[in-house]
């Protein structure tokens, strides 16, 4: 006898729908299987077999082939033995035929026939949503998870004989609730709730503020300081200053982190904006995504959150120049034999790095290091992977005022406010203006509400601006949004070409300023760039 199970299987961060045709006959007891399967798949006919029996249900020996269609997708992991079984048991009429119609059935069995959680519910249970089917059985452990999708019933099963208890109609195990509603934006802040604050941090008020324009445009920032100035403290910090993630990106990300098998069961819904950061050692494919099965890497786990390398210098060249695609591209392809798989790198980057190898680089009473040594350290990461960041910062040293309480802001900002910028092109000096920061109290500038709240007037402006267009960010403008939106006054202009010329810009480079400008306006709330936002904004820029 013939049957047909609706089961499901992972593509990339997607699920595509699959069937698993089931065939039962007379003939030697065979188990054959086919469809372009993994070697995990291979495997599922002793399980299944040994479940079966385990579940005190006696089949006759017989002849059995399946097949799971369409055969040119390839089909991997455990999560096809349940939907084995039950086709198994609909061909030899233990189950009815009409009871497996418009239902989705996935997991893993032991040999006892428990049904053992798998990767990738979430994914799966949106598919079958967008495919139209009602329902769908997945294991229990999976049920968080699996009730993030709304508007599908799900069953939670535990064992193969609560399979064919709920496909028999037993009441006992009822439809799960859609916990997804608890997760409105009414109550996100709370669930977000996080012990960090930038108020933690002493000093630093030009590293915050730079922190501040990179959070409100997610443009990539370089934090360059000796060791213990709060570069880390200060990139850790930046999740607490982001919004608040739409459903969409919760959802997004959710799905992600369940393909990777790096969800939380009990939690479900991922509320939280993602801080990755690996350590140096880290292989290419553990950053960028790979394997035999290729899954999700780093750049991919940061998605609409923080990718943070600290120390960078120590990670390895070629691992630091495979980033430069992704970060242009804000996606990645891997590609195998058999198939190519498009994960996505939306992320801000975030990166920390001592001056030299001692660190303390130019204090010279400290530092001993030639020239020659620091020009070598820094030249680590290379000119075209220092272009892919807005912003560099340099973080000083943590005084003994800043440390005690004895905040001074309108000194931490001397070192800005004296950054001449015609000192270096021969023009008429001016000033990067601070006075709105002077002015404020300092304890109510740099906490990680008041921060958070300036980053979300900025990013509204943003969403107004690229309303009718895929731009999500400024730092994401095309060469055509930046011509649009960055044009410059005279005086503007004037600067820009002359620190153009002096500091041998790339094309890219130029852009990153612009950028960088247009949000530092955004932050001010002027429609126009000023000469006093690309002086700031070149003042962030390396040099």
């Amino acid at each position: 006898m013939f049957s047909s199970v609706t089961s499901a299987a992972l593509c990339g961060i997607d699920a595509c729908i699959v069937n698993v045709e089931t065939d039962v006959g007379c003939g030697l007891p065979t188990f054959d299987m086919s469809g372009y399967l993994g070697s995990e798949v291979k495997e599922a006919k002793e399980r299944v077999r040994i479940a079966i029996k385990n579940s005190d249900i006696e089949l006759a020996p017989q002849r059995i082939v399946i097949n799971i269609s369409p055969a040119d997708i390839r089909k991997e992991g455990t999560g096809f033995d349940l939907p084995i079984a039950v086709g198994i048991l609909v061909s030899n009429g233990i189950i009815k035929e009409s009871a497996i119609q418009d239902t989705l059935i996935i997991g893993e069995l032991s040999l006892d026939g428990t049904v053992n959680p798998v990767n990738g519910v979430l994914p799966i249970v949106c598919a079958a949503k967008e495919a139209g089917i009602k329902l769908c059985i997945i294991p229990k452990a999976n049920l968080t998870e699996g009730s993030i999708a709304q508007g599908i019933q799900l069953y939670g099963a535990e064992s193969l004989k609560e399979v064919i208890s709920i496909l028999s109609g037993d009441s006992q195990y009822g439809v799960s609730a859609n916990n997804s509603s608890d997760y409105n934006s009414e109550n996100i802040d709370s669930i977000c709730e996080s012990g960090e604050d930038y108020l933690d941090i002493k000093g630093q008020y030009i590293a915050k503020r730079a922190t501040l324009i990179a959070a409100a445009g997610m443009h990539n920032i370089m934090y360059i300081g000796p060791p213990g100035s709060g570069k880390t403290m200060l990139a850790k910090r930046i999740p607490t200053i982001l919004p608040d993630m739409t459903y969409e990106e919760m959802l997004k990300v959710t799905k992600i982190y369940s393909v990777a098998g790096k969800l939380d069961a009990k939690k479900g819904l991922i509320t939280k904006r993602p801080f990755r950061s690996p350590h140096h050692t880290i292989t290419s494919a553990a950053m960028l995504g790979g394997g035999r099965i290729p899954r999700p890497g780093e750049i991919t786990l940061a998605g609409s959150g923080v990718l943070f390398l600290d120390e960078m210098t120590e990670f390895k060249p070629d691992l630091m120049e495979s980033l430069r695609q992704p970060l242009e591209d804000k996606k990645i392809t891997l590609v195998r034999l058999n198939a190519a798989f498009t994960y996505p790198a939306e992320f801000m980057l975030a990166a920390a790095i001592n001056p030299c190898k001692c660190g303390y680089y130019p204090d010279r009473n400290r530092c001993h290091c030639s020239e020659y040594d620091i020009r070598r350290y820094i030249g680590r990461i290379s000119n075209p992977m220092w272009d892919r960041f807005d912003m560099c910062v340099k973080v000083d040293e943590v005084t003994y005022s800043d440390i005690a309480g004895e905040y001074n802001v309108s000194e931490q900002y001397n070192e800005r406010d004296n950054y001449n910028i015609d000192s270096e092109c021969n023009e008429t000096s001016e000033y990067i203006n601070a006075d709105i920061y002077k002015e404020q109290d300092e304890y109510s500038i740099y906490t990680s509400a008041y921060m958070k709240s300036q980053v979300e007037k900025a990013r509204s402006i943003q969403q107004k601006r690229f309303a009718n267009s895929k731009t999500d960010y400024n730092s994401r403008m095309t060469m055509r949004e930046i011509k649009k939106y960055c044009s410059l006054d005279k005086e503007a202009a004037e600067v820009m070409e002359a620190m153009y010329k002096k500091l041998s810009m790339s094309a890219r480079g130029y852009g990153k300023v612009l950028k960088t400008a247009r949000t530092i306006a955004d932050l001010s709330g002027s429609e126009n760039i000023q000469k006093e936002h690309i002086t700031e904004a070149l003042f962030y820029y390396r040099k």
